[in-house]
């Protein structure tokens, strides 16, 4: 027991000039990007860009050009309220609001010269912020709510204006190293090795603590003399919605068999995906540890315990709980390390780069009819440096599944056409299907084509690759430099920020 002491080639879609330090007027530059119409409209409309530039002025003008544009939109989107016409599209609403401003908030986060920022820091919020955008328009379709003010929240075209971003950005990745960020380390460990931190406040049901609920403690970060606030969150089920909005909070359970974060809330009553969520969180460096997060409204929908957008974020020794669309990673990029993960139908989603690490799936019982898949990646285009990454873990039944062994389940399927995922060296439980990967119901068949999946040195009953799915944008991996790709240290960048936060990680495959 745990105890607390207190692969496709992006190249070949860009133009080439990209990879050339040429300079040129704006509308040349205009003429390089997937989307130039929209570029040239927007871009020719600032009189201090008659001359020729360079690549990288280029890019801020872009990304400067994009930032006004979503903020635009974002006070468009705003004054819908009136418009809204039930508790259902104000969910919807309502997230447009909070992902907009996010996406607001990541393109400041790429003109920010105050920070040292790496090429692939621009990606990862570059990326973001296009998610983000999508975030808000999926909350209209997942709720069947495409008329009244839907087709007003998309007459914009702020998510052409970003990947524009994107295309020009992702080749300046490939010609400039990372720098290597000095960083405080920090000791979180088990019981082998006692931990070490300041706790700002402890959360207790019995009153023992400074606060009954979590959402008190958070609201009294705000007030904060360090960097990092430390939540204790004493053995009980909590049954709350939490909004961790706040940046560096760190969250410390008593076991994950002890404190229970729980929540019913479904999409099938009106709730948008990400609003759904009994635990979400938009601010940075979030750090969870001995936690369980949970959806409790069962088998009967689409129901997330956790929506996480946090840059630079850890769950470790963490559980989530849930069936279908159990833990939605929605952006940014995410590391899970020791942690227990439940569900049926795609419960491990989104858009995030994240990585998870020495974790057990299990996978659950389904409702009569219905199937069983671990991972709907959606990357939605091929310069996104996202991906999911499941290394050195075991996937296995449930108990609740191992007395029916005729049920199947299937690795992964492509949620958006440029879906990423991979697993490393982990364990395959005799549950997998034979052709390991299922296509995304309605999905366009070349879809198959433009997915990046891979498998490297799998073992385990259900890891031979003999009887896979025959897409061409499938791989058996079969060298470790291709495998890196997928790893710690490329897909997250983790030896740059991981050290820090203390909690151990294996940087390579």
């Amino acid at each position: 027991m745990v105890i607390v002491s207190v692969s496709i080639s992006i190249l070949l879609l860009l133009p080439h000039v990209f990879s050339s330090p040429i300079i040129g007027n704006i509308n040349w530059w205009c003429n390089q990007t997937p989307h130039p119409d929209q570029c040239k409209y927007h871009m020719n409309q600032n009189p201090e860009l008659t001359s020729s530039i360079s690549r990288q002025q280029f890019l801020t003008k872009a990304e400067e050009t994009a930032l006004q544009q979503v903020s635009s939109a974002l006070q468009f989107i705003k004054s819908f309220e009136p418009k809204v016409a039930s508790n259902a599209e104000n969910s919807a609403w309502r997230t447009c609001l909070i992902y907009y401003d996010l996406a607001v908030y990541r393109l400041n986060k790429t003109l920010d010269t105050t920070m040292a920022s790496t090429p692939d820091d621009i990606q990862t919020w570059l990326s973001a912020a296009a998610t983000n955008i999508r975030t808000c328009n999926d909350g209209f379709i997942d709720l069947n709510l495409t008329n009244n003010i839907y087709p007003l929240v998309i007459s914009n075209n702020v998510t052409e204006l970003i990947d524009n971003c994107l295309a020009v950005n992702f080749v300046i990745t490939q010609d400039n190293e990372n720098i290597i960020h000095e960083a405080l380390s920090m000791n979180i460990s088990r019981n082998d090795a006692s931990i070490s931190l300041l706790v700002d406040c402890v959360v207790a049901q019995d009153g023992s603590g400074n606060y009954r609920t979590i959402s008190e403690a958070l609201e009294a970060s705000a007030q904060r003399t360090r960097l990092q606030f430390v939540i204790h969150v004493k053995q009980g089920i909590y049954n709350e919605i939490v909004n961790v909005t706040q940046n560096n909070i760190f969250l410390i359970g008593d076991g994950t068999d002890k404190t229970v974060i729980t929540g019913n809330r479904r999409v099938e009553d009106g709730f948008t995906l990400s609003d759904c969520a009994t635990f979400k969180v938009t601010g940075d460096g979030f750090k969870a540890f001995l936690i369980t997060f949970e959806n409790a409204a069962g088998d009967i929908g689409r129901a997330v315990a956790v929506a996480s957008s946090s840059d630079c974020s850890v769950f470790y020794y963490c559980a989530f709980k849930g069936y279908q669309d159990t833990l939605y990673v929605s952006s940014n990029r995410q590391f899970y390390r020791r942690c227990e993960i439940y569900g049926t139908v795609d419960f491990i989603f989104g858009n995030a780069a994240a990585v998870f690490q020495d974790c057990t799936i299990y996978v659950r019982k389904p409702k009569p009819g219905g199937g069983l898949v671990v991972t709907a990646q959606s990357r939605e285009h091929p310069y996104y440096n996202t991906g999911i990454t499941i290394h050195k873990c075991r996937l296995m039944r449930a108990p609740e599944l191992k007395p029916f062994p005729k049920y199947k389940a299937f690795l992964g399927r492509p949620w958006r056409d440029f879906a990423r995922t991979a697993y490393l060296r982990s364990s395959i439980g005799d549950l997998v299907d034979p052709a390991g990967w299922m296509p995304f119901a309605g999905a366009p068949p070349t879809r198959s084509q433009t997915v990046d999946y891979g498998e490297f040195q799998n073992y385990g009953p259900g890891a031979s690759t003999d009887r896979r799915v025959k897409w061409s944008g499938y791989h058996v991996i079969r060298d470790i430099r291709t495998a890196a790709a997928y790893d710690v240290t490329n897909l997250i960048n983790g030896k740059l920020w991981l050290p820090a936060t203390g909690v151990p990680f294996d940087a390579y495959v």
